[in-house]
């Protein structure tokens, strides 16, 4: 069998990597077709890899230095960071993702490219013209393309909501929220989110991510089994 692409995508406080662990723990205790007869690998972007680290060490900053250093110094920072998700991009599919596709796995990454089309599309409104299409043009040549993209859906006050949970039960809240975690700005990333399923409904699959976790999950799981019996049977004609 042909190794397939699945991302999950969707803004901060979605719940999405919450899900895919519970989707990996079912994966893993599943006896029956189509996911027993399959080899799964899970992943996520950012990586652990040097890019990745150097990522999440940015967004825990405070966003107040880029508006102490200016405004042209604040659209060349935002370009370094694209390039750095980028690079951590490029790490990934060189040594996980491609590699495990050429083994005939299915490949479900937490987050993918079009996280840095929505996201750095809304970072960069005010940098380059037409950011989206700009970012995705930037990826086109080289990346792979997912075979199918669930988007977890959810109102960005409700998001914020969850990411003020997060933070307070973690150990670390007193670190205070990411640069993503304002909803003003999520509400821009989940428009972005909004068009690219529009522009390719036959590629993003949408879920309700505002309910209750087991449904958003057994949603999923539905939507995965369809996604790799689909997949079969296009394989074997």
């Amino acid at each position: 069998m042909r190794g397939i692409l699945i991302t999950f995508e969707g803004i901060d406080g979605s719940g999405k990597s919450s899900i895919a662990a519970g989707v990996a723990r079912q994966i893993a205790e599943e006896e029956r077709p189509p996911f027993a007869e399959r080899r799964f690998l899970f992943t996520a972007e950012p990586t652990g890899g040097e890019e990745g680290r150097l990522i999440r060490e940015r967004l825990k900053r405070s966003s107040r230095r880029t508006e102490v250093q200016g405004e042209r110094a604040g659209e060349a920072e935002e370009l370094e960071e694209l390039f750095l998700f980028m690079a951590d991009h490029a790490r990934h599919l060189k040594e996980t993702v491609i590699p495990a596709l050429e083994r005939g796995e299915v490949v479900i990454s937490d987050r993918y490219s079009d996280s840095r089309v929505a996201y750095q599309g809304a970072t960069l409104r005010d940098v380059v013209p037409r950011p989206l299409e700009w970012v995705r043009g930037l990826h086109r040549p080289w990346s792979v393309t997912p075979d199918k993209t669930i988007l977890f859906s959810i109102d960005p006050a409700l998001a914020m909501e969850r990411c003020r949970s997060r933070e307070e039960g973690s150990r670390e809240g007193t670190n205070g929220p990411e640069k993503f975690e304002r909803e003003e700005f999520l509400g821009e990333v989940a428009a972005n989110f909004e068009l690219m399923a529009i522009s390719e409904p036959e590629r993003f699959v949408v879920v309700d991510a505002a309910r209750g976790r087991a449904e958003v999950l057994e949603e999923t799981m539905e939507a995965l089994a369809e996604i790799l019996e689909k997949t079969k049977t296009e394989g074997d004609t």
